[in-house]
C-alpha cells in the first residue's frame, strides 16, 4: 500500500526511538518529480494490466498472531514510489516533484541526508489499451487450508530484464522499477516477475493494473526470500479521497506499519488481517500534502494464495475508511536497507 522527502542516514535511524524513525526515513526517502504522477510510498509499492483466468479460487491456511518486528514502531511506513506510469485503460501524467533532483521513476533522499539518486521522473502519460494477461485463479475450485496452483499464462512476450528506473508494459500489465542505490534487477516474465537486490537503501519492483478497481482478485505464488526489511503486498492509490493503501501478506524482519493507528481486523482468504489508518503528510501522486494510509496486514505470513481486494475495501469502508477512484492496483516487492530475491507468479482479474 508513500510522501517529500530526503534520506535519513542509517546512523540516524539507529539513534531513533521506537516510534517513528524508520517511518520518517522511508517516507521521506521516496519523493518523486512532476505533476499528478505515479508514486508508491510508505513501505511498499505497484501493479498493472489485466489477466484472464482459468479455474476457481483456492483458500489459504489459517493464521496465528504475529507481533511487530525488531525495528521501531513506525518502521517502513511512508515510502515513496517511483515515477509516473503508462496507464492501462486510462492515462497518467508524470511523476512528482522532488527536492532531491529528478530522475526516471525514482525517489529522493531522506531528510537530513543527501538527495537520493533522482526524484520521480515524469511518466509519458497517454492511454494504453488494457489487454488481458493470462493466468487467473488456479485450481478447480476452493480448497481447504493450504496452497494453490501457480497462475498460468498464455502471453508469448519475451522475458524483459530492467535495471534502470522506469515504467512500461509487459504481457498486458504495467510495470515499474525503482531503486535509489545499490544493485538490483526486475525481470518481467510471462507469468509474473522476479526481483533481486543487494546493498540497496530502497528498491521497488511492481507489476499490475492502472487504474484498476476494487473488484480485482489476485492469485499468486511467490518464492520470497528477503534478508532484512521488505514487503510482499498489493499496493496502490485512490483519489477523492487521496489514499495510499496496502494489503500485506508477507514481510521481512519487521511487520508494518508498527502498530500505530490500529482500527479493526478483517478475515479474508483464510487469514486474519489487522487494519490500520494513519494520517500522513508528504509526497503523493498529487504532489506534496496531506493524505491517508490504509493498511491490511496479515497476522501470519503467507506467500501464495488469493487476495480478494473487495473484502478489504468493505472492511475499510465499514470503519470510516472510504476509498476513492482508483489510480493503481499492483503486486509489489520492496526491499529497504536489505538484500534478497523474490520470484512472483500472479494474475489479476
Amino acid at each position: 500500500m508513500r510522501e517529500t522527502f530526503a534520506l535519513v542516514s542509517i546512523a540516524a535511524i539507529a539513534a531513533c526511538s521506537a516510534s517513528g524513525a524508520i517511518d520518517d526515513s522511508i517516507e521521506q526517502g521516496r519523493a518523486g518529480a512532476a505533476t499528478a504522477g505515479a508514486k508508491a510510498r510508505a513501505g511498499s509499492p505497484g501493479i498493472g494490466g489485466q489477466a484472464t483466468s482459468a479455474g476457481g479460487s483456492t483458500g489459504s491456511g489459517g493464521s496465528h498472531a504475529l507481533g511487530g518486528g525488531g525495528l521501531d514502531s513506525n518502521g517502513m511506513a511512508g515510502q515513496g514510489r517511483g515515477g509516473a506510469p503508462l496507464s492501462v485503460g486510462g492515462s497518467a501524467n508524470g511523476g512528482r516533484q522532488n527536492t532531491g533532483g529528478t530522475g526516471a521513476g525514482g525517489k529522493s533522499g531522506g531528510t537530513g541526508g543527501t538527495p537520493g539518486a533522482g526524484g520521480k521522473g515524469s511518466g509519458t502519460g497517454g492511454t494504453a489499451a488494457g489487454g488481458s494477461g493470462a493466468g487467473g485463479r488456479a485450481g478447480g475450485g476452493n480448497s481447504a487450508a493450504g496452497g494453490t496452483g501457480a497462475p498460468t499464462s498464455t502471453c508469448t512476450e519475451a522475458t524483459k530484464t530492467v535495471s534502470n528506473n522506469g515504467t512500461g508494459k509487459h504481457c498486458g500489465y504495467t510495470y515499474e522499477y525503482w531503486k535509489d542505490s545499490g544493485n538490483g534487477t526486475l525481470s518481467l516474465k510471462t507469468d509474473g516477475f522476479s526481483v533481486d537486490w543487494s546493498g540497496v537503501n530502497d528498491l521497488l519492483g511492481r507489476k499490475g493494473i492502472r487504474p484498476g478497481n476494487g473488484n480485482l482478485v489476485v492469485n499468486y505464488e511467490a518464492d520470497y526470500q528477503p534478508n532484512g526489511n521488505s514487503y510482499l503486498c498489493i499496493y496502490g492509490w485512490t483519489r477523492n479521497p487521496l489514499v495510499e493503501y496496502y494489503i500485506v501478506d508477507s514481510w521481512g524482519n519487521w511487520r508494518p506499519p508498527g502498530g500505530q493507528g490500529h482500527v479493526t481486523t478483517v478475515t479474508s482468504d483464510g487469514g486474519t488481517y489487522d487494519v490500520y489508518k494513519i494520517a500522513k503528510s508528504g509526497p503523493s501522486i498529487d504532489g506534496n500534502g496531506a493524505f491517508t494510509q490504509y493498511w491490511s496486514v496479515r497476522t501470519a505470513k503467507k506467500t501464495s494464495g488469493v487476495i480478494t481486494i473487495a473484502n478489504h475495501i468493505a472492511a475499510w469502508k465499514n470503519n470510516g475508511m472510504p476509498m476513492g477512484s482508483f489510480y493503481e492496483v499492483s503486486m509489489t516487492v520492496e526491499g529497504y536497507q536489505s538484500s534478497g530475491k523474490a520470484d512472483v507468479k500472479f494474475s489479476m482479474q
